[in-house]
């Protein structure tokens, strides 16, 4: 269809080697006498080539080597729907971009050195946006006269109409399907009485039968048996009317069974108009049968559902707009009235009318569309109330098999929901798009390290804040698999051994293994960290390319936990073991004083001499009872302590006389334990303290000092210092290893063994949260073998 476009005395003079310049410029009307004919200036051939060129309705144009547009026609300009002007310049992408991923390998073709070549390509164009259409275009190397190449010469002529009328004789193939599937079905001929009596190959191959078993009139032994008599009777009656015979009977398979034919005889006539002889053909449709019974249940099944949607269905035929389909909801919708085979042309009710309108659009125009949010205010609910909600209305012509459109079907969706969302949506745009770029940055802020990296390469392409924060700072971006475990960034197990490439997680992840809370530890410039490491993949979309998503779990300060917690149960199992003998220690000394006081009270003593001996063993039990109710004290004060703050009962306290209070109460253990108690108590350290909760600290440091200083004195210092009370014990005992300073203040430490100094290990931990209560410090000065020194600092405001 190009070639006739373009063709002419120019094209046929090169295509013969003329090789005349004159030739290819002469108007069509000049005269091809020699004599008559004068040559044309360079000008005037240029004008009339580019006269040509502009007013052939066939579009033309040539673009360079970068598939610029450089010269273009009008015919091109209004087959792609822009003004020619706007073609110059410009890329062939951007003029028609939809159809440029079809168009593109053809320009690369022609770039690579190929030859001309002409094809059909189907797209869209600024002409008419959402239209396919269809077209021919030619393509061919524009050259100099040295062979080099210019650019792309291009030829397109539009043949949507012709691809239209194609499609629409598709739908009238069945006309036509006789004639053209009766060359490859069986195909015999008979004499003029119905006799084979040449070989038919087609029909012994398809019916199985012999040669000899077909001729004459045995191939009517071919058909099945239910169906041979009346095949008879027509065939006879067509031979008597000399008419075409149609009839459809079941004929044997070569495979086994019978197959659905249509058995088609046309009768030749001679010169003397007796039949010389019949062709016939049996064309299978046992498969168009099969299609035609699933076509029918197809569309029974069609309707089912059409009737049944969600959605309000209607079809209405014809130009008079006659209903032919009604579903139940669009009844509904009607107030219940039956519409089947009424018209709505015509109506005077506005709402109707305009309906009306539209379904004509749709019937005239042959082309789809939507109504959006149509407001439709009726009762919905068949209760007497009118409301109003909205509908997606579309309209879509339906065609006949030969193309024409014959009805619209009308549907209906009701979206109300969808619009009131919308709504809400909107109104919260704004903020929707603040916390848009604040997620943006959630990825890179994540306190957990999140890595993307290409697959199979291993190439990091992305690293968050956390990420590079481990790798010292510039995350290496270049990083790829085989330097993972090399230089500074290389992994370990938890215990120490240095993974292989095989066994890093993040190399098995990004080569395709599952990797699920795997623990490694990696070791960069910054220090080594406990890592749980996870992978998903992640595909290709949005235009980034396929990644492998790396978290990495810091859980270094987990793991630290995890040993504390594991020493923690250690101190919990060693305390217990402490304090059930702690327990127990003053409960034989009681049995014992109690079972020697049995047997003394059995024995035959005096009355005075008993009543002796149960005082003094009175005395000794006494001394064990208040030693079991400290035990038990401390513990209640530890459950009381760590439990729900209790209120301090605060009023103002002197620090010095809370001392002195409890220096006087420990002398006798203070003369027992041959220590002498020092005071140097500064007045005027007074505060909003609780009386009592002091005495305890003092009480428990005095004690600790007595304890561990037997023998030696113990000097108690209260002193003022930039608003702040201090108390501090010192003794000139065994002392405390450096390493046990703090760990004295934790529950059931204890920086001594329990074999030589009893106690439940909860003195110090007691007194420190006390203090802290009143939002001081405590803490302890000390070096093996020169004593010890407990400071407390309290506020005095």
């Amino acid at each position: 269809m190009v070639g006739s476009g373009v063709t002419g005395p120019c094209l046929q003079a090169r295509r013969e080697g003329s090789g005349s310049k004159e030739a290819c410029v002469e108007s069509p009307s000049a005269s091809f006498d020699p004599e008559t004919r004068e040559p044309l200036t360079d000008e005037h051939s240029r004008l009339l080539l580019e006269t040509l060129v502009a007013s052939t309705p066939v579009g033309l144009a040539v673009v360079d080597l970068r598939q610029r547009f450089v010269q273009v026609n009008d015919a091109l300009a209004a087959i792609n729907g822009i003004p020619r002007a706007a073609h110059l310049g410009r890329k062939v992408q951007e003029i028609v971009p939809e159809m440029w991923p079809t168009l593109r390998p053809q320009y690369q073709r022609i770039l690579d050195g190929g030859g001309a070549q002409t094809l059909e390509v189907s797209g869209v164009t600024s002409k008419e946006l959402g239209v396919e259409r269809h077209f021919l275009v030619s393509y061919y190397p524009v050259r100099t006269s040295a062979g080099a190449l210019l650019g792309i010469g291009i030829i397109v002529v539009e043949v949507t109409e012709q691809r239209r009328a194609h499609d629409a004789l598709l739908a009238s193939e069945q006309r036509y399907r006789s004639l053209v599937e009766a060359l490859a079905q069986p195909v015999w001929t008979t004499n003029g009485r119905g006799e084979v009596v040449e070989p038919a190959p087609r029909w012994m191959e398809f019916t199985g039968q012999t040669q000899a078993e077909h001729l004459g009139l045995g191939w009517l032994a071919a058909i099945h048996p239910d169906d041979r008599k009346r095949v008879v009777r027509g065939w006879v009656e067509s031979l008597r009317t000399k008419t075409t015979y149609r009839g459809e009977f079941r004929l044997r398979y070569h495979a086994g069974g019978y197959r659905d034919v249509v058995g088609r005889a046309v009768p030749v006539f001679g010169k003397k108009g007796a039949i010389r002889e019949w062709i016939s053909t049996a064309e299978d449709i046992t498969e168009r049968k099969h299609a035609e019974a699933q076509a029918e249940n197809e569309r029974a099944r069609l309707r089912s559902v059409l009737t049944s949607a969600p959605a309000s269905i209607a079809i209405l035929s014809g130009e008079e707009q006659v209903f032919t389909l009604v579903n139940p909801l669009y009844k509904a919708l009607s107030g219940g009235v039956d519409l089947m085979g009424a018209s709505i042309k015509g109506t005077d009710d506005a709402r109707a009318a305009e309906y009306s309108r539209l379904l004509e659009k749709a019937y005239t125009q042959g082309e789809p569309f939507i109504e959006k949010e149509v407001p439709i205010t009726t009762d919905f609910q068949n209760t007497g109330v009118e409301s109003t909600r909205r509908f997606d209305v579309a309209y879509q012509p339906l065609r006949d098999v030969k193309g024409q459109v014959d009805s619209v079907l009308s549907f209906a969706i009701d979206v109300t929901e969808r619009v009131e969302a919308r709504k809400k949506l909107e109104e919260s745009a704004a903020s929707l798009k603040n916390q848009q770029r604040w997620l943006e940055a959630v990825l890179d802020r994540t306190p957990v390290a999140m890595i993307l990296v290409e697959p199979q390469t291993g190439r990091v392409v992305f690293a968050n804040q956390v990420a590079r924060r481990m790798a010292g700072g510039d995350f290496p971006g270049g990083l790829s698999e085989e330097a993972y475990n090399r230089g500074e960034y290389h992994f370990t197990d938890e215990a120490g051994r240095v993974l292989s490439l095989e066994e890093i997680p993040g190399v098995r992840a990004v080569r395709g293994t599952p990797v699920h809370g795997e623990p490694v530890i990696w070791h960069t410039p910054t220090g080594h960290y406990s890592l749980l490491v996870e992978a998903a993949p992640l595909p290709a979309q949005h235009g980034h390319d396929a990644a492998v998503l790396l978290a990495l779990q810091d859980v270094t300060e987990l793991r630290t936990t995890q040993a504390q917690l594991q020493h923690a149960v250690s101190l919990r199992d060693e305390f217990l073991t402490v304090a059930s003998h702690e327990l127990k220690t003053p409960l034989t000394p009681l049995q014992l004083k109690l079972q020697s006081l049995v047997r003394d009270a059995q024995a035959e003593q005096t009355l005075e001499a008993l009543r002796a001996r149960v005082v003094k063993t009175a005395e000794t039990i006494s001394g064990q009872v208040r030693k079991m109710t400290t035990l038990i004290n401390d513990l209640l004060e530890v459950t009381q302590l760590t439990g729900p703050a209790a209120p301090l009962q605060l009023e103002d306290v002197d620090l010095a006389d809370v001392v002195r209070t409890v220096v006087e109460r420990f002398q006798a253990q203070a003369t027992k334990a041959g220590c002498k108690v020092i005071i140097d108590a500064e007045p005027g350290a007074v505060g909003r303290w609780d009386r009592h909760r002091l005495e305890q600290v003092a009480s428990s440091l005095l004690s600790n000092a007595l304890k561990y200083g037997p023998g030696r004195p113990v000097t108690l210092r209260v002193e003022r210092d930039r608003g702040r009370a201090r108390l501090s014990v010192r003794d000139e005992g065994i002392g405390i290893a450096p390493g046990s300073l703090q760990a004295i203040f934790e529950k059931f430490t204890r920086a001594v063994s329990t074999r030589h100094y009893g106690g439940l290990g909860l003195g110090l931990f007691i007194t420190r949260q006390i203090v802290e209560a009143h939002h001081g410090t405590l803490r302890a000065v000390s070096q093996p073998g020169q004593g010890a020194t407990f400071i407390v600092e309290l506020p005095m405001v």
